[in-house]
């Protein structure tokens, strides 16, 4: 009996839990500091060890309760394999209890349960032997060849990289019988089965497996026909997002290695983790760890409800190109940063690194899950399909509504309703233009769909907000002035008074307030906390005078939401209020300022003794930059947020689609890999949109959304204008009426997005400092 069983599927999957008591059990029972002795042994992992782990219940976590098991879902043994990964546990757990125990528990019957059972039960080592190509992770029911033998079979074949098969007692073999894909139970030690082993980098074991008229009983058959063809399939996509669990927990434990690392070791009399060089590059691997791990728990959870192959297929393509992406990238940078050390076998960074190469190879490097990404159908739910009328929720709680009913009645409203000559504007439209749509929005209640529904808003949660902004995109819907609905609402609703909620969120919702943001000013830029415009008491006012700059659509709005300077004693953090303003007060002039494109998206504004009631202050005197930073946190979500990415990459798509270029596989493979940077920016997006919805205070590490969502923005265009080519350089539309893309102007708009809401070479900053805790300089 195990010692402490998993939970069953009858249980609630406690992750928390499951991932505390896995990390508990790797930093107790396998230290890092074992595995040099292992690679010298005949198996290159710990047998006892292994024995703890079936007593833990861990083999039989993915087997059919049927068949013994626990039956949990995927995502259960992802959760213990990333934390095995961290500690580069090189034991079989991923090949028996998940390629093999995912292969039986498709198969459904009882010979494959029985199979099932003893891997449950830790009586047999069950290893698949699927690759059928010397060189490519790719399967194969033609490498191995049956024939019917009096009651039983006979085989003849090879296959390849069969980890583990030397110390296997069993192998599952697929092979072809009559034309037919089938899969045997071969016993290890069966008469005519050699196996040519090679060591790998991290010690452990693969080999070529060769039969030569291998005798088998009748009862060596568990499936065939398309249930084995369909159950292979399952085995090694589930295997390949299992591999990706245990690649994102290694890259997560390299990078802290290394983190620590750069905090501590010092030259030129400095901890070289307080070099801004090292500080950026550290926070790119974070970041690109983050996205890593949201991702594949993301892929995890979605593969419980995905029933055709090709879904389960996309999401281990996707879950694998990130991970072994990302782990490649962390290990070598590790190296880097550890300098000569790091290329020693006494540092640990190089067992990780060693790893990481074996888990990389197994299922497909990462180019090979981009082929697979590539070749796969590029519709998604946002694209396609017709629209088709849905009757609103009699309550109206659209949220409440599933996502498909939500998607079409999204997508009829706007298809109906949005006029033509609006669609895919190519620059932010001002107020007069785009009054009319707003106030239709204001109307149907959805101009704003985070708010909370007590406020007027539609209460939408992250998945719906998702769906929103891909129907937007999709459709082409211009962004209207917003800062009222994505800044000042958010921050009155948490730091407002009563009186300033009432009399400004109704006047925001109906368009009659229109808001810009006062922050930036000449030499206080990213800079914030350097501003000067300053505020002084004088009886029931404050009098501005200074200047802002950068301000977005100044010329259009009614109101400006500032910071201002009422304490030049204190520290510059300290001494800074947050005042809201009547841009028609006396005092205060707008000037626009004309931009690369030709056009005045930003302006100046100026203060000259400008009176603001005391009653427009939010929150307390000086306790401004604690409101600036919550607002700012709005603001880097909104400026991560996918729709900026969806509409470059809709746009791209539709001029590489008229074009012809995706015949280019060069270009194809290059757009393959942007497409998942905007899937994955929907991923973490929807987490931090989350973290919105609960009324948690989002952290300095959402500027790491900022960074992707600005990045990928701007690579997206990068690649239009060389798609176009030619033509990249023409102004206007290009291409016929119906597919015209002005790509220029598209690339003109993303060259202020890494700069705008502190600059991405700023959000690092924050992030090396508040999230990583790197040395000062």
């Amino acid at each position: 009996m195990n010692a402490n069983p998993a939970p069953t599927s009858d249980d609630a999957l406690d992750e928390t839990l499951l991932r505390d008591s896995a990390r508990s059990f790797a930093a107790k029972s396998a230290p890092v500091s074992r595995l040099r002795a292992l690679r010298d042994s005949a198996t290159g992992y710990s047998l006892p060890l292994w024995h703890e782990m079936v007593e833990l219940g861990w083999t039989g976590m993915l087997i059919p309760e049927r068949a013994g098991g626990s039956g949990l879902p995927l995502v259960a043994l992802g959760v213990v394999l990333e934390e095995l990964g961290r500690v580069v546990a090189p034991e079989p757990l991923l090949e028996v209890a998940g390629v093999s125990a995912l292969l039986l528990g498709a198969l459904e019957n009882a010979a494959a349960d029985t199979l099932a059972a003893r891997i449950a039960e830790g009586d047999a080592l069950v290893v698949t032997a699927w690759q059928g190509h010397p060189r490519e992770a790719r399967r194969d029911f033609g490498a191995m060849q049956a024939r019917a033998h009096g009651a039983g079979h006979v085989l003849n074949g090879r296959v390849y990289a069969v980890t583990h098969a030397a110390a296997a007692d069993v192998l599952l073999v697929p092979a072809l019988l009559l034309d037919e894909p089938t899969i045997f139970a071969v016993p290890r030690a069966a008469v005519g089965i050699t196996c040519d082993e090679r060591t790998l980098a991290d010690g452990t074991r693969i080999a070529r497996v060769e039969c030569r008229d291998v005798a088998l009983a009748g009862d060596a058959l568990l499936g065939s026909g398309p249930l084995a063809d369909a159950a292979l399939d399952t085995a090694i996509d589930g295997g390949a997002l299992l591999t990706s669990f245990a690649l994102s927990g290694l890259a997560q434990e390299a990078f802290a290695i290394t983190a620590n690392y750069l905090k501590t070791r010092e030259q030129f009399g400095r901890r070289i983790g307080s070099f801004q060089a090292l500080q950026h590059r550290a926070v790119d691997l974070h970041m690109h760890n983050e996205v890593t791990r949201a991702v594949v728990h993301a892929c995890a959870v979605d593969w419980a409800a995905a029933s055709r192959r090709q879904d389960r297929l996309r999401l281990a393509a996707r879950a694998k190109y990130r991970a072994s992406a990302t782990a490649r990238r962390v290990t070598r940078e590790a190296i880097q940063m550890h300098g000569a050390i790091g290329f020693t076998d006494d540092c640990d960074i190089g067992l990780y690194l060693n790893r990481a190469l074996v888990l990389d190879a197994a299922f497909g490097h990462e180019n090979a899950q981009l082929t697979t990404l590539r070749t796969l159908p590029r519709a998604t739910a946002a694209d396609g399909g017709m629209s088709r009328r849905i009757e609103d929720p009699a309550d109206g709680d659209w949220d409440a509504m599933e996502d498909e009913e939500f998607r079409a009645l999204v997508r009829d409203w706007f298809e109906h309703e949005y006029p033509q000559d609006m669609r895919h504007p190519p620059r932010r439209l001002h107020w007069h233009e785009v009054k009319d749509w707003y106030m239709k929005l204001s109307a149907r209640g959805w101009a704003a769909p985070a708010w909370p529904r007590a406020w007027g808003g539609m209460g939408l949660s992250p998945s719906k907000l998702l769906i929103f902004f891909e129907e937007q995109e999709r459709c082409g819907v211009a962004r209207t002035p917003d800062m009222g609905i994505i800044m000042v609402g958010p921050l009155l609703l948490k730091h407002g008074t009563d009186a300033q909620r009432a009399h400004y969120l109704p006047k925001i919702l109906k368009g009659e307030y229109i808001w810009c943001q006062g922050y930036s000013e000449p030499n206080a830029g990213s800079d914030l906390a350097s501003l000067r415009c300053e505020a002084v008491a004088d009886g029931e006012d404050f009098v501005v005078n200074g200047q802002k700059i950068w301000t977005t659509l100044a010329q259009d709005a009614t109101h400006i939401f500032l910071l201002v300077r009422t304490d030049k004693t204190a520290k510059k953090q300290k001494g800074i209020s947050f005042l809201l303003a009547d841009m028609k007060a006396p005092g205060i002039t707008v000037r626009p300022i004309r931009n690369l494109t030709g056009h005045s998206e930003f302006c100046e504004v100026f203060f000259d003794d400008v009176r603001v009631p005391r009653a427009n202050l939010v929150g307390e005197p000086n306790n401004g930059w604690t409101m600036a930073k919550a607002l700012l946190s709005f603001e880097r979500i909104h400026l991560g947020s996918p729709k900026q990415a969806q509409f470059a990459l809709q746009r791209l798509t539709e001029l590489a689609t008229a074009q012809g270029t995706f015949d280019d596989p060069v270009f194809a493979t290059r757009y393959t890999m942007l497409a998942q940077d905007v899937a994955d920016l929907e991923t973490i997006y929807a987490k931090y949109a989350d973290i919105v919805k609960r009324g948690e205070t989002l952290g300095p590490d959402v500027s790491m959304l900022k960074i992707w969502g600005t990045e990928t923005y701007s690579a997206l265009t990068e690649l239009a204008l060389e798609a176009a080519g030619h033509a990249g350089g023409v102004r206007g539309e290009i291409g016929d009426s119906e597919h015209g893309v002005d790509v220029l102007n598209l690339f003109y708009n993303a060259r202020p997005a890494p700069i705008y809401g502190g600059s991405n070479e700023i959000q690092r900053n924050i992030i090396a400092k508040g999230v990583l805790e790197l040395p000062d300089a």
